[in-house]
């Protein structure tokens, strides 16, 4: 083995961690949002469903007044 060929041995071992480390970062990072997401579009549907209640409930209340 000459140096160069012992160079690329001794970094290819130390690549795949590398990527697999930033693949973990991101997904981890992916992760978090999702969840951010998942709690906006959950609240968001939350209020929706408050609205549409609240104006069923006024609407029975003005046929209720007449």
């Amino acid at each position: 083995m000459d140096k160069e060929t012992k160079e690329v041995e001794e970094q290819t071992p130390s690549e795949p961690e590398d990527v697999v480390d930033v693949e973990s970062k991101e997904l981890k990072t992916a992760s978090k949002f999702d969840g951010i997401y998942s709690r906006v579009s959950s609240n968001r549907l939350e209020n929706l469903r408050t609205t549409h209640i609240e104006n069923k409930a006024k609407e029975l209340a003005r046929k209720s007044r007449r």
